[in-house]
């Protein structure tokens, strides 16, 4: 937060972040009692899901000045939306849990990514962390044994029709793309009528953790499903390497031009975990690993751009030790090996700025509603 930054950024930042200490309470209870743009600070909240975060720092810090603090109005809906997080949250995490206890059975070993993981994992509660689908990792020659489970418990691969409340079926040849050329599966989803906030329950399946391309990873995949943990009834892989893993899902989608243009290489919640990961994880494991797995300048990309939003919260000699000799990359946007634009603006400007698409040439794909 060191750039100059209107006061609604700086209290969405200080909204957001893990474990804030007293000098940034004090600056986020100041900034809550200015005359500033709510509408503004709840929108990016909102696009930035980190709605539970902001209201768990306000319970803690802010909340017992309500009746004094101009913002005061504003907190209902940060509130109500907590609220609904929560419920959502455990219905996703019991169900994922289900199908997990199913691959079990059948012997594929499984771990979720991202989502409810790092929600149990680095957060006080897991309704503090937003996440709408649920990753689960497998061995890729298993992969077969687990879409055969998949469909016994009556997933089907597609998207949800929010006109009919059913799974509409993904034409086959956009399945067969999905696996051939990404690092996953096309979506599975169940509906789940008996739940209180769950529409239908979302699965994607990982057989690789090479994101943004169809290279495989096995040996990488055996690694992390060797050394998974059990962690609030979900299997999920460790500590160290889910730092990584969320690292990696952030450097990857914030360079790729695809991700650029529907707006989704830069959310603030990404970097959220980031912070929130490294208070439980331990630098040299974290070094060690990256290497090992091979996403050590991955890890670096994200790292950087976490130390730029939060400062002190990412160590400074786990920064020296990670760092490349070549730092080009880090303000780079690709189309495959390509790359086509290097940004221009820093990173904390870049996060809030939708208008940031006009540096790639002003190439903005707004679609036409009733088209």
């Amino acid at each position: 937060m060191t750039e100059t930054v209107s006061p609604e950024i700086r209290l969405v930042l200080l909204l957001s972040l893990p474990d804030p200490d007293r000098d940034e309470v004090d600056a986020m209870l100041d900034l809550l009692n200015r005359p500033l743009d709510w509408n503004q600070v709840l929108g990016m909240l909102t696009v930035h899901r980190v709605i539970g975060m902001a209201w768990h720092n306000i319970v803690r810090h802010a909340i017992e000045h309500r009746q004094t603090l101009l913002s005061s109005y504003f907190f209902k809906s940060l509130k109500v939306t907590a609220a609904g997080q929560q419920l959502m949250a455990r219905e996703q995490m019991t169900r994922t849990a289900d199908v997990q206890r199913a691959l079990d059975r059948a012997g594929v070993r499984s771990a979720v990514l991202k989502g409810g993981a790092v929600a149990a994992m680095a957060y006080p509660e897991p309704g503090l962390r937003m996440f709408h689908d649920n990753d689960l990792l497998v061995d890729r020659d298993r992969l077969p044994d687990a879409v055969a489970v998949l469909g016994d418990l009556g997933y089907v691969q597609g998207s949800w029709d929010y006109t009919t409340a059913s799974v509409r079926p993904a034409p086959r040849r956009q399945v067969l793309h999905v696996a051939m050329h990404s690092h996953q599966t096309y979506s599975y989803m169940k509906p789940t009528p008996e739940a209180a906030s769950l529409e239908c329950h979302r699965l994607d399946v990982h057989f690789s953790v090479d994101l943004m391309t169809g290279n495989r990873s096995d040996r990488a995949v055996s690694a992390l499903l060797d050394d998974r943990v059990d962690m609030s009834g979900l299997s999920t892989i460790s500590v160290t390497d889910m730092f990584i893993f969320t690292c990696l899902h952030f450097s990857r989608e914030a360079v790729h031009r695809g991700e650029v243009m529907a707006l989704k290489d830069l959310v603030l919640y990404k970097l959220v975990d980031v912070v929130a990961l490294m208070a439980k994880t331990d630098p040299d494991a974290v070094v060690a690993r990256a290497g090992q797995l091979g996403f050590a300048r991955d890890v670096y990309f994200t790292l950087h751009h976490a130390d730029a939003l939060f400062p002190r919260r990412i160590p400074a000699s786990l920064l020296d030790r990670l760092r490349p000799d070549d730092l080009g990359y880090l303000d780079e946007v690709r189309q495959g090996h390509e790359e086509v634009h290097r940004w221009r603006a820093p990173m904390v400007q870049r996060m809030f700025d939708v208008h940031r698409l006009h540096e790639l040439g002003g190439e903005l794909r707004i679609p036409v509603l009733g088209t």
